[in-house]
């Protein structure tokens, strides 16, 4: 073995060392490159991290598989409410039987929402209204959009309903319950469908053609709080009666048919959010920040490279740079909203289009998936060597380095599992389930302790 080779794995001891003898950061080492034969290393405490609550402004994009739908209150994050809007995709295999193109009856038009999930108050009264979509829904969409645009100021009314979430109908499929919302539309809604499979069969080769004829819909509530659903599915069922063949094939007898519709990731699906926030609950703080979904806060870090580079001096390689954020377990009990499971700590000049483009990597040097420790509440960020490393090499012919304004937001994620169990992630979005965590951001927690090396 060579001699620097040898140095280079003594300094990683050193590091692992050093950051395990610390109660507050993690053990993740990070291999150090040899330069050459004389090695020397040393560790520094950053203590000049500092944190702050930040909110998008409802704004975040938001393209999703279910739509989120209701009204809720907690004590701490204050209100929040969503509604959505959806195409409808259109199956191959889609048709009004009629064989004998004899009279057929269009019998009733429901809209169907189905949801295994949900937040608050089973018992809590809800007003449901659906509203026909009369301009096309835009391919990139965010959660501040105005469904009013899109509905002609909610000019044609489809249908509406009252439910509460204990008195709906529960099917349990696979040992997991379904619960389902029907709401009755317009029959003159199925007329207009089948009239148009009469005239015009070509509206529903695809659903391209069909979005042209009819739009989608709105889905909105119009009275009552307390509670939040994940709508997993959304369908929309034409029931009509048409006359066929007897068993027996003596004579006509009334057949009953379903045409069906549903929202599904092939076409758009969008939540509208707005969140009503406490006034305090927004800007700096050394005792704790904030996150919320859906398109709610998020807590943002400074890291200030000036000051790591001039702890460890500019001649030296951050060899570790471990760091995790706590959560505030004693607040987070006083909320009835659960924690986000993975968050995105990303760079603030990294955000912009990062959901739109899917630009998630496994190799970024800018952004990084984060699962929480529930045992511990906490959010281990790792070995952020790699992020100081890249960032001082960036700036090196900068006079001085600027800070590094990082953001942690909740995602839902999406990935693969080998045989051994271990989850790989694919793919991240915007967390639209409502969640909220309250982190520890006195400088006790927010130490970041460095281990450096020079040869």
């Amino acid at each position: 073995m060579k001699i620097k080779t040898l140095l280079s794995l003594v300094i990683l001891f050193f590091a692992v060392v050093f950051i395990a003898c610390d109660d507050d950061l993690s053990t993740i080492g990070q291999s150090i490159q040899p330069g050459g034969d004389d090695i020397s290393a040393k560790g520094d405490t950053i203590t000049t991290i500092t944190a702050a609550t930040v909110s998008f402004q409802d704004s975040i994009y938001a393209r999703s598989e279910y739509g989120l739908l209701g009204e809720y209150i907690d004590p701490i994050f204050g209100k929040v409410k969503s509604d959505y809007m959806t195409e409808f995709f259109c199956p191959d295999d889609i048709e009004f039987k009629n064989p004998n193109n004899k009279k057929l009856t269009i019998d009733s038009v429901f809209l169907n929402l189905q949801f295994t999930t949900f937040t608050g108050d089973t018992v809590a009264p809800m007003g449901l209204s659906i509203y026909e979509v009369t301009k096309s829904l835009e391919p990139v969409f965010f959660t501040n959009v105005n469904p009013s645009q899109y509905t002609d100021n909610m000019s044609k009314l489809l249908g509406q309903s009252i439910f509460s979430i204990q008195d709906l109908n529960d099917t349990v499929i696979s040992s997991i319950h379904v619960k389902t919302i029907k709401t009755q539309l317009n029959l003159e809604l199925g007329q207009r469908f089948y009239n148009q499979w009469v005239t015009n069969k070509g509206t529903f080769d695809n659903s391209d053609s069909l979005k042209k004829f009819f739009k989608g819909i709105y889905v909105t509530t119009t009275f009552g709080s307390g509670s939040m659903i994940n709508a997993a599915y959304t369908d929309l069922n034409i029931h009509y009666t048409y006359q066929g063949r007897n068993v027996a094939n003596t004579a006509d007898s009334a057949i009953v048919g379903n045409f069906s519709l549903s929202a599904t990731p092939e076409v758009i699906q969008m939540n509208h959010v707005k969140n009503t926030l406490p006034d305090d609950m927004l800007g700096s703080s050394d005792v704790k920040t904030y996150l919320k979904t859906p398109a709610g806060v998020y807590t943002q870090l400074t890291i200030p490279l000036e000051d790591i580079v001039k702890a460890t001096g500019k001649d030296r390689v951050i060899n570790a740079a471990n760091f995790k954020i706590k959560g505030y377990t004693e607040e987070e009990e006083k909320s009835k909203l659960s924690r986000p499971s993975y968050v995105l700590f990303i760079n603030k000049d990294s955000l912009p289009n990062y959901f739109y483009k899917k630009e998630y990597s496994t190799t970024s040097k800018t952004a990084f998936v984060v699962a929480r420790n529930s045992t511990t509440n906490t959010y281990d960020l790792g070995n952020l060597a790699s992020v100081i490393n890249f960032y001082t090499e960036k700036y090196k012919d900068a006079k001085t380095l600027p800070n590094l304004e990082y953001l942690i937001i909740p995602i839902s994620v999406t990935g693969t599992s080998s045989s051994s169990g271990a989850f790989t992630v694919t793919d991240v979005y915007n967390l639209m389930n409502p969640t909220s965590a309250i982190l520890r951001t006195n400088k006790e927690n927010l130490k970041m302790t460095i281990v450096s090396s020079k040869y």
